[in-house]
C-alpha cells in the first residue's frame, strides 16, 4: 500500500477542523457538493488510517469519497497552520491503491487515461487535429524553447492559444512546437492512480524533448507546468528535471516588466482575478498575473472576497469535471458568485481549466461576464487583437 509512506502523517491527524472550514461553502469544494464528513480532508485522513489498520477495505463504494476530491489544495494550505499534512499526497496515493488492487474507479477517470496513454490527448484527437490551432505560425525548430499548450487549450482553445502564441512571438520569444508529436503530459494519469503508465509516459515524454534539444518550456496550462517541473522529478526519481519550465503568468509578467511589448490602448472594463489552485496554492504564484493586469492601461483591477491562498476553486481540478461533473458545476456557480459580488464585466485566469469551468457557469447563469486570459487582455492593449472580445457575447471561432 502506497499510503503506508505516509503514516506518520496520517496519524498526526488531530481533527482539528482547518482543512474543512467553518460552513459548508467556505473553504472545501468537496464538502460543499458532498456534505459528508467523509467528503472533508479530515475524513479522508480517518479513511486513510482506517486502512492502514486493515478495518476498512478498498471498494468500488469507497472510490467516491476518494476521487470526489478536487486536488485544490486548499486543506493542505490550511493545515499549514496545524499539523503540515500533505493531504493531497495521501488522498493521491489512495487513489493508486485502488488502480494496485485492481479496485474499480470511476469509468470517467479509467477513460480518460486511456485516452491519455492510447490517443496521446484526454479528448481522442488525432495528432493532426490536436495540432490544428497552429495552422499559420511559422515555429523555430531547434530554438531550444519549446511552447506547449497542453490538451485543454489545443482541443477547446484554438482562438485563445493563437493569441497567446501572437503575444509571445511579437514579445520576441523564438517558439519551437512539437506539432503531430504532441502528446498529454501525463497528469491525467497520476491524478487518477495510474502510476505504472505514468512512468512509461514521462520518460518517454522527457526523452522526445531531450531529442529535441529543448532547454526551456513555456506552458500555459498550470498541470501541465507542475507535471513537467515537480511530478516528473518525483516520478523518475531524479532530483530535478533538465529542462527549466515556466508557466506563462511569469512569462508575461516578463513581457510587462522588460517591456517587450507597447501597450497602446486602454482596456477600460473593470475586471477581477480567479486565482488557478495549481499555479496559486501548490506554488505560489499570486502576483505575476495581478501585475500584469495593473499594467494593462484602462483597466479596473478588482479582487474577490476569496483570492490567493483562500481562493475557491473552480470545479475543474482532480478530474472530477469528468467524473462528477454536477459536483464541478456545482462549484462553478458558487466560484461565479464570488465574480458576481465585484460588480466585474471580465473574470481573468491563467488556467484553460478554470476558463473552461467559468465560462460554463455563465453560461448556465445567463450572466454577462466574459472569461478571458490574462494574455487575451495584454493581446486587446498592445493591439494584436480586436476588442470585440471583450463583449460578453462574444462568439470564438473555435
Amino acid at each position: 500500500m502506497r499510503i503506508e509512506e505516509y503514516a506518520e502523517m496520517i496519524y498526526a491527524c488531530g481533527r482539528c477542523g482547518f482543512c474543512r472550514g467553518f460552513d459548508f461553502n467556505e473553504r472545501c469544494p468537496e464538502i460543499f457538493t458532498q456534505k459528508w464528513e467523509s467528503s472533508t480532508a479530515r475524513g479522508r485522513m480517518l479513511i486513510a488510517r482506517a486502512l492502514l489498520e486493515g478495518k476498512l477495505e478498498y471498494t468500488e463504494d469507497l472510490a467516491e469519497r476518494i476521487f470526489g476530491c478536487f486536488l485544490c489544495a486548499r486543506c493542505t494550505e490550511e493545515c499549514k497552520k496545524a499539523a503540515q499534512i500533505d493531504i493531497i499526497e495521501i488522498t493521491k496515493a489512495m487513489r493508486a491503491d485502488f488502480v494496485d488492487q485492481g479496485v474499480k474507479i470511476p469509468e470517467a477517470g479509467t477513460e480518460m487515461a486511456f485516452l491519455a496513454t492510447e490517443k496521446g490527448n484526454i479528448f481522442g484527437d488525432s495528432p493532426a487535429f490536436h495540432a490544428k490551432w497552429a495552422e499559420g505560425f511559422e515555429f523555430k525548430r531547434g530554438s531550444g524553447v519549446l511552447f506547449y499548450p497542453g490538451c485543454l487549450a489545443s482541443h477547446r482553445f484554438k482562438e485563445k492559444t493563437r493569441i497567446l502564441v501572437r503575444l509571445l512571438q511579437a514579445a520576441g520569444y523564438d517558439l519551437d512546437f512539437l506539432g503531430d508529436e504532441q502528446t498529454c503530459c501525463g497528469a491525467p494519469l497520476w491524478i487518477t492512480g495510474n502510476m505504472a503508465k505514468a512512468k512509461t509516459m514521462v520518460s518517454a515524454q522527457l526523452k522526445k524533448m531531450q531529442d529535441r534539444s529543448v532547454k526551456e518550456i513555456i506552458t500555459p496550462c498550470p498541470s501541465c507546468f507542475r507535471a513537467f517541473d515537480e511530478e516528473y522529478p518525483r516520478i523518475l526519481e531524479i532530483e530535478k528535471l533538465p529542462i527549466k519550465v515556466r508557466h506563462t503568468s511569469e512569462v508575461l509578467e516578463e513581457i510587462v516588466e522588460k517591456k517587450k511589448i507597447k501597450l497602446k490602448y486602454k482596456v477600460k472594463k473593470r475586471v477581477t482575478y480567479h486565482d488557478p489552485c495549481e499555479i496559486g496554492r501548490y506554488r505560489g504564484i499570486y502576483e505575476p498575473p495581478r501585475k500584469v493586469l495593473k499594467a494593462i492601461p484602462g483597466l479596473e483591477f478588482v479582487e474577490m472576497s476569496r483570492k490567493e491562498a483562500e481562493s475557491f476553486c473552480c470545479g475543474g481540478g482532480g478530474g472530477v469535471k469528468l467524473m462528477y461533473p454536477d459536483y464541478s458545476q456545482a462549484v462553478s456557480r458558487e466560484r461565479l458568485n464570488d465574480v458576481l459580488a465585484t460588480g466585474s464585466e471580465i473574470v481573468s485566469t491563467i488556467c484553460p481549466a478554470c476558463e473552461l469551468n467559468l465560462t460554463h457557469a455563465t453560461y448556465e447563469a445567463d450572466a454577462a461576464i466574459r472569461v478571458l486570459d490574462v494574455a487575451e487582455l495584454l493581446a486587446v492593449s498592445a493591439g494584436l487583437v480586436d476588442e470585440e472580445i471583450l463583449d460578453p457575447y462574444y462568439i470564438p471561432e473555435d
